[in-house]
């Protein structure tokens, strides 16, 4: 009976359980590429570095398994929706660090789950109780406290850039919940980073037009973390699968946390305080959430 009831509640929870584990992966990211960053990869390298080793493993793994590329009619709008906005994210999210602290851009980056619970209850498309919003409130706290936004030297460039990807990752977790359930994550990722690749080759090579080349162990995180975004990418398309859009992206605010831990173990940074405060909100908010959904 506990087996079964165990496989109940795995069953019922594998979008959750995917979400955080693409929160996992993307965690990885930003510090593998401050990494990178500090043996001399510059940061559009590494974003068109991920983009390039998605494309690839996606199309591998189409032409082995034999998988069909055709995208259905009524499901082309969103794979397009997704590729512009996976573009956007990639340009503006790195692009808003050279105005303003990643911590701030992080911040404003975030409030994506916040956008697509707002959409959500003026499309009247879930059942959304007041309960509901606390938790969401709950955990953008917490989120800030795990972030530790620095708001000093606010560049509006910076802001606007920032925000255009939260609106971006809105964007594309709506669109994402809708063709996720018509196409495998293997033939979503070749498709929408067939149209991404060349817009980040384009932009690599107008701001970081040469490399210098460096010793070929300079480019293992750059390795580590492209693998990394092949499996938050896959691990992202199947939580929007088997959850709602809203539940998903309410879980996806683990990845600034995981961040942070990443970062305290592969950088060497220490966490404070108010992080461990924050990262306390989190996990209870999204745990009450497991327990209801």
């Amino acid at each position: 009976m506990n087996k079964l009831e165990n496989q109940s509640y795995a069953e019922k929870n594998k979008g959750p359980i995917f979400a955080v584990l693409s929160s996992l992966c993307y965690g990885l990211n930003n510090p593998l590429a401050a990494l990178a960053a500090q043996n001399g990869i510059s940061t559009t390298f590494s974003v068109l570095s991920r983009a390039t080793f998605m494309f690839i493993i996606s199309l591998t793994l189409a032409v082995m398994g034999k998988l069909d590329f055709r995208i259905p009619k009524e499901v082309r709008v969103y794979v397009v929706i997704m590729a512009i906005t996976t573009a956007l994210i990639n340009l503006c999210y790195v692009g808003s660090i050279n105005f303003i602290s990643v911590s701030l851009a992080a911040i404003i980056f975030f409030t994506f789950p916040i956008q697509i619970l707002l959409v959500s209850i003026i499309r009247g498309s879930q059942n959304i109780r007041m309960s509901d919003v606390i938790i969401f409130t709950v955990v953008f706290i917490g989120l800030i406290f795990v972030i530790v936004p620095d708001f000093n030297n606010i560049d509006p460039l910076g802001v606007l850039l920032a925000g255009l990807s939260s609106i971006s990752a809105t964007f594309l977790y709506f669109s994402a919940g809708v063709a996720s359930r018509k196409l495998s994550p293997i033939i979503l990722g070749f498709w929408v980073h067939l149209f991404v690749l060349p817009v980040l080759a384009l932009s690599f090579l107008i701001l970081s037009p040469s490399i210098v080349p460096n010793e070929l162990s300079s480019y293992l995180p750059v390795l580590i973390m492209s693998l990394c975004y092949v499996g938050a990418y896959y691990f992202q398309m199947l939580s929007l699968k088997f959850t709602s859009v809203l539940i998903s992206g309410l879980f996806f605010n683990t990845e600034p946390l995981l961040t942070a831990v990443a970062a305290a173990l592969i950088l060497d940074e220490r966490l404070l305080f108010s992080q461990y405060v924050g990262g306390i909100l989190i996990f209870v908010s999204l745990v009450i959430v497991s327990i209801r959904k």
